[in-house]
Formats: structure tokens, sequence, C-alpha cells
């Protein structure tokens, strides 16, 4: 399969980012809430609900709410 190398690129960018790196690393196949992920990175939550909405919208991570939670 051939990635045009643009879309590589865009993905090494987003990924460049140190903070949205360390919750990739947090992220698993087990959903996590958004209260864990700040909890284990020690970042705080309007900063890891932001990294987590750009890796979502850019399809490196999927959301699933529950009630008033959602979860990674």
């Amino acid at each position: 399969m051939d990635v045009p190398l643009e879309t590589v690129a865009e993905l090494f960018k987003i990924l460049s980012d140190p903070t949205r790196l360390r919750i990739v690393k947090e992220l698993t196949l087990d959903c996590e809430s958004v209260s864990t992920i700040v909890a284990r990175t020690g970042f705080s939550q309007p900063l890891v609900s932001h990294h987590l909405r750009v890796l979502r919208e850019n399809g490196l991570a999927r959301a699933e709410r529950r009630g008033a939670f959602t979860y990674y």
C-alpha cells in the first residue's frame, strides 16, 4: 500500500508534540476515562481534552460516550 508522503508527514507532525505523544502512550485497548488519563499523565483536564480532540479528529484515538463521561 502506497501512502502519500504528505499523509505520513501529517501523522508525524501530529505525534511530534510531547504532550500528545505522552497521552497516546497512556491510551490502551481498554477504554479509559479522561480523568484517568489526566491522573496518569499529570496534565490538566483542559490540556488532555484538547490533545485528545486533535488525536480523535485525525483518527488516532476513538471516543465513546458513557453518560456524562467520555472514554478513549
